[in-house]
């Protein structure tokens, strides 16, 4: 069911009993502006940890443990051109408490804490606890260089939307960005992000409708706004030329990135067809990179590939080394050109849409997985029964694939190169 809260502001609740917890998602929503995003991933930190009556990470554990160990936690997202805070927390069902519990009156209360009462001091967040999760965030910031595959999923990144930061920007910001944040600043950009942000609540598990919607309406910030429309897909700007970039690092392993450009989002005619192609492509561990790169030909620790569906890109990621990197570039083409012709057993396809159904049916088992499922299908207005959905994967055909295939086009290649160094 859905529910307006005010102009701007919905609840949309996902009744079962299968489950011992439920769990609330609130999705504060808005386009992504590279501007915004070392403050929002600030923003973060600072509301998941402190409270004006919780005003220390302790309390706020302390807090949840009376609670009988709620989840709790606040995260940035973005989903194609969605900039989002998202704050969720999952909690026992009271069926299953002692008699007379009424644990979501309590989750109502402390999430209405957390959110609108912040740990602040006159028109900026407390200076003490300001600066030390500042400097928590440009500290984690300056540790992703260790993370050879994730740095260069980031380079690769910024030289896919070259010229354009909003995509190609990390989606926590810079060291110079996160340094350059005031208390005041922050402070007020929260008051922002609180009164104009689209909010999109999600409530699933055994709860009770009517109490939930009170229960939001007594946010005092939850009022009417008019969020802005934007379109939710990314579609890059025309490139001449493939773009490339390489670092030279220490060590013994190399690090291969590349990105193509595949016009195909969620939703669309094609796309169970592009589910298919990357997981026959390299999504899967008997996938032909895994297999012929990896397995047969030795020319890889790992490869795998990703299908990003709201911004229309697959990723191939290989740990090499650097003396292959050449002849794995030229392998990876090859498998592509092989899914293009068709070059697969029908045992191959059978089993990778065979294990995509399988997968598709354990999320089932997982509340936080059908949450996300229905946000999804809600931002994208597209919606499939499971039945109708196992029906579009096996119903793909080797043709359609090939389709998919040749529509790939190389934008990207980033390579994290060891040399061979010590």
């Amino acid at each position: 069911m859905k529910y307006e809260i005010a102009k701007g502001i919905s609840l949309t609740t996902i009744p079962t009993t299968k489950f011992k917890n439920n769990k609330l998602v609130m999705n504060f929503t808005f386009p992504a502006q590279h501007q915004n995003y070392a403050k929002l991933a600030l923003l973060a930190e600072l509301l998941e940890n402190c409270s004006a009556q919780y005003n220390s990470e302790l309390l706020v554990s302390r807090q949840l443990s009376k609670m009988y160990g709620d989840s709790f936690g606040v995260t940035v997202l973005r989903y194609g051109n969605q900039h989002t805070l998202q704050v969720s927390i999952t909690f026992p069902n009271d069926k299953y408490l002692p008699p007379k519990s009424e644990l979501t009156t309590e989750i109502l209360a402390f999430l209405k804490e957390m959110i609108e009462d912040p740990f602040i001091e006159g028109d900026q967040f407390n200076q003490a606890y300001f600066q030390i999760h500042q400097g928590n965030m440009i500290h984690y910031l300056d540790s992703i260089q260790d993370n050879k595959e994730f740095f260069s999923t980031l380079e690769l990144q910024r030289l896919y939307y070259q010229n354009d930061p909003d995509h190609g920007h990390f989606l926590m910001g810079s060291h110079q960005e996160m340094s350059q944040i005031s208390a005041q600043e922050l402070y007020t950009f929260y008051r922002w992000v609180l009164n104009t942000a689209k909010i999109t609540i999600l409530a699933g598990g055994d709860l009770i409708d009517d109490q939930l919607v009170a229960g939001f309406k007594e946010f005092a910030s939850f009022t009417d706004r008019m969020p802005e429309d934007y379109q939710l897909r990314v579609v890059p700007a025309p490139i001449s030329k493939v773009q490339q970039g390489t670092k030279v690092i220490a060590g013994s392993q190399s690090v291969l990135s590349m990105a193509y450009e595949l016009p195909i989002y969620f939703g669309d005619d094609d796309y169970f067809a592009a589910v298919i192609f990357n997981q026959l492509f390299g999504g899967s561990s008997r996938s032909l990179l895994f297999t012929n790169v990896r397995e047969k030909n030795s020319l890889a620790y790992d490869i795998h590939s990703g299908y990003n569906s709201l911004v229309g890109m697959v990723t191939v990621q290989a740990g090499i080394d650097f003396k292959d990197e050449n002849r794995v570039i030229q392998m990876v083409a090859d498998q592509l050109q092989q899914t293009s012709d068709g070059q697969y057993s029908d045992e191959l396809l059978d089993g990778v849409k065979q294990a995509l159904i399988n997968q598709h049916r354990s999320e089932a088992d997982h509340l936080g997985s059908l949450i996300e499922k229905q946000y999804l299908q809600q931002m994208m207005g597209f919606s499939l029964s499971d039945t109708k959905w196992e029906q579009q994967v096996a119903s793909v055909t080797p043709s359609q694939i090939a389709q998919v295939a040749k529509r790939l086009t190389l934008r990207a290649i980033y390579q994290l190169n060891s040399r061979g160094d010590a």
